[in-house]
């Protein structure tokens, strides 16, 4: 078969901000855990549309200062029943939505709290797939889905060429933010990147795009380091 008769498969940019090897994410430079919630819902209603509802963890980590932890520990058990998984270090609770602002509180009047390595005690995670929106009209980019990439598996996690999602950790040492974005390989791209910078309190990485193209023989998709749509 010859190239041209080969099958049109679309090419898309990605952001990863950031990997687990340049820290796991971006912070979110305030001190409440309101204060960063409101900051992530924010940039959320402005470009993004979710695919899913949220998923909210609260997690406690056992470590040295048994006070904080078994206030905490006593806020959960009370406010969120009991614990979805229990291991040696780590007790995990789902939450539900209107659950949120107590356990924002809470994480809040133990602020400064930290494990032993200086990680947060405890934490509230926020996990939502979510679609970029176009700037141009509000609505999700036209053939930026799954679907339009074969559902292409980027890694053994779940993510997918076409589909973004976001993480938001909120808690009692810092709150953060990680990114994993598909954005339209084409003339589209640069307003798509500025309007999500636009819209969040920090600077995405010059150094963690990547542009995906179809293999040769258009059975998958490889990558590529990419500039930043961002530069100059």
């Amino acid at each position: 078969m010859t190239d041209d008769a080969l099958p049109t498969m679309p090419e898309v940019v990605t952001y990863d901000g950031l990997p687990a090897t340049a820290g796991g994410a971006h912070s979110l430079r305030v001190k409440r855990p309101a204060d960063a919630h409101e900051r992530v819902q924010r940039f959320l209603a402005a470009c993004t549309v979710p695919t899913e509802p949220a998923q909210w963890t609260f997690s406690i980590t056992a470590d040295s200062d048994l006070a904080a932890t078994e206030r905490l520990a006593a806020f959960a058990a009370e406010v969120l029943g009991g614990p979805r998984r229990t291991q040696r270090v780590r007790r995990d609770w789902n939450v539900r939505p209107d659950s949120v602002p107590e356990v924002l509180d809470a994480i809040a009047a133990e602020s400064g709290a930290t494990t032993r390595y200086g990680a947060s005690l405890a934490t509230l995670a926020q996990a939502l797939p979510v679609q970029l929106v176009d700037p141009s009209t509000g609505e999700p980019f036209d053939g930026l889905s799954p679907d339009a990439f074969g559902g292409f598996a980027v890694d053994g996690y779940g993510r997918l060429l076409g589909a973004s999602g976001v993480r938001a950790s909120y808690g009692t040492a810092g709150s953060a933010l990680s990114l994993w974005l598909c954005l339209p390989a084409d003339e589209r791209l640069t307003p798509a990147a500025r309007h999500v910078q636009d819209h969040l309190p920090f600077r995405l990485s010059a150094k963690h795009w990547r542009r995906w193209q179809p293999t040769r023989a258009r059975d998958g998709y490889r990558s590529s380091k990419a500039p930043s749509p961002l530069a100059g």
